[in-house]
């Protein structure tokens, strides 16, 4: 029942802010597909441990996007931006300045701390991902003759 929650909730979610950000209205199936991913991952992922299971996520998420904007011909920010906002830790930086609203210091470090790494985990595998896709994927030039 937690895989296909996450499934819905990552499509509707990605999707909502693909239309929000004024994604083409026929890539916005698409976007939602990819949210649909990346929290589909994340959840299957989790007995990595939450910093691994953003990573991976995060990882699926930009694959998806590169290879998705190569075939729609559109830029990779059209799907990466809503396909990754279902793995934003926001409720983990709620429960941070929460705590630390409540004079809860040590339990406010200790999510700062988590929430860091996570925001980190999806940064990290959103760069090293999109930087190894660059560094490989070479476009074909018309009317370059390869000998």
């Amino acid at each position: 029942m937690t895989v296909l929650r996450s499934l819905f909730t990552g499509f509707v979610t990605a999707a909502s802010f693909a239309f929000i950000y004024r994604v083409p209205q026929k890539q916005v199936l698409r976007c939602g597909l990819i949210g649909a991913a990346g929290l589909f991952v994340f959840t299957l992922m989790g007995f990595l441990g939450q910093v691994a299971a953003y990573f991976l996520a995060a990882i699926v998420v930009t694959l998806l996007s590169e290879f998705t904007a190569r075939t729609a011909r559109e830029p990779v920010i059209v799907f990466l931006i809503p396909g990754v906002i279902p793995l934003v830790p926001g409720g983990m930086a709620y429960t941070t300045m929460l705590s630390f609203l409540q004079n809860d210091y040590a339990r406010g470090f200790e999510q700062l701390a988590v929430t860091v790494f996570a925001a980190g985990a999806i940064a990290g595998g959103i760069t090293v991902t999109s930087s190894a896709f660059r560094a490989l994927y070479r476009p074909r030039r018309r009317g370059s003759a390869v000998e």
